[in-house]
């Protein structure tokens, strides 16, 4: 039989997407989100949970269950600092039913399922609209910073998990150089200030709130939504400042991933605050901030950089697993 009918989930620190999918088990075409649900996260106590509320929502006996999760696999269980609970592998297959089980990181899942965007997908951030052939690296600011890299070789591809967000953020400014050391202040790690301290949602109201304090100005914003919606209002000069130097972060981030990683071929951008961010988006800003890494400068001019819709791409590329196992 080449058609499966399997249960994908796409977990991330807020949300948990579900869906029914038809996998074709050869991976000759990407698989079919037949019907989908996405249930918050710190709503339920485990992930069990949430799956056994999708099978009684969405009625259906899984031949597998491709789960794609935030997070770092330790024996049995699924370690994420974002997540309100571990996730426990033995209770996942036991509430699908004894289902195989197939795992992915989630930006691992989101690389995965890139392969089925039409080329020129998204919208172009910088450089030119075509990349070389070499390894594209997606990252993606949401609860957390997620990456991956997909490696291309001759007829076929490899995709490689990584954990981006843990590395020490790298200031690229004396702005930056001063909300490093305010949070370095407060770090519970001895002193050490991972890059999605300042680059996800959280981290755009911790750089609302740092600046305010260097700025002597009251950050009168509670939540990330409320940042980017009194930037984009007009209303809030301190958030307008917040949203510009995340997205000046970010650009240096995608320069040194690509350098780090050999991304040559481009860096696609998903995660799904920054749709909510685009109005203040500087085409030349961000150009400067991704290409300003020395001698590599002309390298990088010729890297594109696109923002993709993150949609039910987790999905499809936990699927995806299964067919590759």
């Amino acid at each position: 039989m080449s058609q499966l009918h399997a249960l994908a989930a796409d977990v991330g620190g807020t949300n948990a997407r579900m869906a029914w999918v038809e996998v074709d088990s050869k991976g000759r075409s990407a698989p079919v989100v037949i019907s989908a649900q996405t249930y918050r996260c710190a709503d339920f106590a485990g992930l069990d949970q949430v799956v056994a509320r999708f099978i009684q929502d969405h009625p259906g006996q899984p031949q597998a269950l491709a789960l794609a999760c935030a997070g770092l696999r330790h024996e049995r269980e699924i370690i994420n600092g974002n997540l309100p609970w571990r996730v426990h592998l033995d209770a996942l297959e036991q509430v699908a039913g004894g289902a195989p089980l197939h795992l992915s990181n989630d930006f691992e899942a989101l690389a995965r399922a890139t392969r089925w965007l039409a080329e020129g997908a998204g919208q172009l951030l910088h450089g030119p609209a075509h990349g070389r052939a070499a390894p594209v690296v997606v990252i993606g600011p949401g609860t957390g910073l997620g990456a991956a890299l997909r490696v291309p070789y001759p007829g076929g591809e490899i995709v490689v998990p990584t954990e981006g967000g843990r590395p020490g953020f790298a200031p690229g400014s004396a702005e930056e150089s001063a909300l490093l050391e305010l949070l370095r202040a407060h770090s519970e790690h001895a002193g050490h200030v991972d890059t999605e301290t300042l680059l996800s949602g959280p981290g755009l109201l911790r750089i609302y709130r740092g600046l305010g304090q260097l700025q002597g100005l009251t950050a009168s914003a509670e939540t990330p939504e409320a940042v980017s919606q009194g930037s984009e209002a007009g209303t809030d000069a301190l958030a307008r400042a917040a949203v510009e130097s995340f997205w000046g972060a970010l650009a240096s981030v995608c320069g040194n991933s690509v350098l780090g990683l050999g991304a040559y071929g481009g860096v696609l951008l998903a995660g799904g605050i920054l749709p909510r961010l685009l109005h203040a988006f500087d085409a030349d800003r961000f150009a400067a901030r991704f290409a300003a890494k020395g001698v590599m400068r002309p390298v990088l001019e010729q890297v594109p950089v696109r923002l993709i819709e993150h949609g039910q791409l987790g999905i499809v590329g936990a699927a995806m697993a299964i067919s590759e196992a």
